[in-house]
């Protein structure tokens, strides 16, 4: 059997035959960190499309707060994956003329540097002029990183040593160059009785729990941002506090002496890096609006309902009408007040936030019907009509328009004239009111079916007025209830209305 080569195929590249293929080793340096920016990437993702459909929203107002909220959660959350997976929490950096690798004598000229993170440190070594010599031509850019997660083994560099001290280790067998290794040694556990990486392995084991702990907590928030912003903003600030803890235990913790690698013309030293501060910073942050949004929440939670976008009806829990009446009394008990002077009563709702203990009170204004807000929301739904959350619909007119079908706000009985209105009423023979009789007889004076006044098409016929319910035959139960005990000008807390003048005329609804 022959074994000389035949023609080139397609699948030739790099291979000599009968051989497999081989391919020369390619040497990379690394640049970037990837997973620092595949966390990037992802919210970048994330906030993209909401940037495309910003412009479905309708307002320039409407846009911009869409924008603010969802861009200060997405950021937040980018910066709380970076601060716990980043490697810039303390830096360091020199140059300086140092030996390079075993087999050489000869020195180069290079750039060192250090970066710790929570859970390993990163060293380069990175040449700033041309190699001369035996290492003519050779390309110096390297960069190793070193693990210690999480536990701390045995002592030496054995196989259950601590996973720092089986990295530092086999940098040694593949021949890391020496600066790598100098610094490097200074963070295995206990070498050459340094304790720089225990230090560094415990702060960063307690700031990275702090700063997972902080995750949920962003994620708990961006929920109750839209359910409940009392408690939203609670969430808020254990979440700046864990941030905040985490660079607080980091800067406390990381070591008592500081960490000082010498070479040849200076001394490699340390100081905190942008994932420190940024960790800090956003730690302030929240903690600061958390307050801020939980002293707004119960004055102005309306205002902030709309500033992220909610229904101002899920924060109401509790709602309590109360009538208030403010009048002027007479001079003396004997004196009879003028009761056309009498103050209406105002009707005030004290409405209680969700999560809140503070109550806001809604007065209403005096042609505004004493209307229960969360009453009027249900009504409203079973129609379908939208509600004005502001204030309750206005009165309507006292005449063919009032009490129709569709807007019976309360049954007679109840919003009617039972404690403000005809409890005295006329008497047959006389104008006013007499003390001794109740509401309106039967009788030839009054307003009879014929007369002008109560015609089936006018007045109140249609209305909620008939015979049944109006002046007609007496007072059935949706009528006007009897008093006979109390006088004509009593000093009551039910209003009264002014009396009719000639020619009788249908009295005014009572005006809340």
């Amino acid at each position: 059997m022959s074994i000389t080569p035949s023609l080139p195929g397609w699948f030739d590249v790099g291979r000599e035959k009968p051989f497999p293929a081989i391919y020369p080793e390619l040497k990379t340096p690394v640049t970037v960190d990837v997973l620092e920016i595949g966390w990037v990437t992802a919210f970048f993702t994330l906030l993209v499309p909401f940037l495309l459909i910003l412009p479905a929203f309708t307002g320039c107002r409407k846009k911009a707060l869409v924008f603010i909220r969802v861009s200060f959660f997405l950021l937040l959350g980018l910066s709380i994956m970076l601060c716990n997976f980043g490697q810039d929490w303390e830096v360091g950096q020199l140059t300086t003329r140092t030996a390079y690798r075993a087999g050489t004598a000869q020195e180069i000229r290079a750039r060192v540097g250090v970066r710790l993170g929570l859970r390993s440190v990163n060293i380069t070594l990175k040449a700033v002029e041309k190699p001369e010599g035996d290492l003519a031509g050779e390309k110096i850019d390297y960069n190793e990183r070193f693990y210690w997660t999480w536990a701390q083994g045995r002592a030496g560099f054995g196989p259950f040593a601590g996973q720092i001290q089986q990295d530092f280790r086999a940098a040694q067998h593949r021949g890391v160059p020496y600066p790598i290794l100098w610094v490097a040694e200074y963070f295995t556990y206990d070498g050459e009785g340094f304790r720089f990486g225990r230090h560094y392995r415990l702060s960063g084991w307690y700031a990275h729990m702090c700063i997972w702990f902080a995750f949920p907590l962003w994620l708990l928030t961006i929920i109750l941002a839209k359910i409940n912003l009392n408690y939203a903003s609670k969430t808020m600030i254990l979440m700046g506090i864990s941030l905040a803890s985490a660079a607080v235990i980091w800067a406390a913790h990381r070591n008592p002496i500081e960490l000082q690698v010498p070479f040849e013309e200076a001394i490699l030293t340390t100081h905190f890096g942008v994932y420190w501060y940024l960790c800090l910073l956003a730690g302030l942050v929240c903690i600061v609006l958390g307050i801020a949004i939980y002293f707004l929440s119960d004055k102005y939670y309306d205002e902030l309902s709309s500033f992220f976008g909610n229904n101002p009806l899920q924060y109401v829990e509790e709602e309590i009408a109360e009538e208030t009446q403010d009048k002027a009394g007479p001079s003396n008990e004997v004196e009879m007040e003028r009761m056309d002077n009498r103050q209406q009563p105002t009707l005030r709702y004290r409405t209680r936030a969700r999560g809140t203990s503070m109550w806001k009170e809604k007065p209403l204004a005096a042609n505004q019907p004493p209307r229960p807000f969360l009453a009027r929301v249900a009504e409203s739904q079973q129609r379908n009509v939208p509600v004005n959350y502001q204030q309750p619909p206005p009165a309507q007119a006292f005449g063919n328009q009032a009490y129709d079908d569709d807007q019976q706000y309360d049954q007679i009985d109840n919003q009617g004239y039972h404690h403000q209105g005809y409890n005295q009423g006329y008497q047959p023979g006389t104008q006013g009111y007499q003390p001794d009789t109740q509401g309106y007889q039967p009788g030839n004076q009054g307003y009879q079916p014929g007369t002008q006044g109560y015609q089936p098409t006018q007045g109140y016929q249609a209305q909620g007025y008939d015979h049944s319910q109006g002046y007609g035959h007496g007072y059935n139960e949706q009528g006007y209830q009897e008093d006979e005990e109390e006088p004509l000008y009593s000093n009551v807390e039910s209003s009264a209305m002014s009396p009719p003048v000639a020619p009788p005329r249908p009295p005014k609804p009572p005006k809340y």
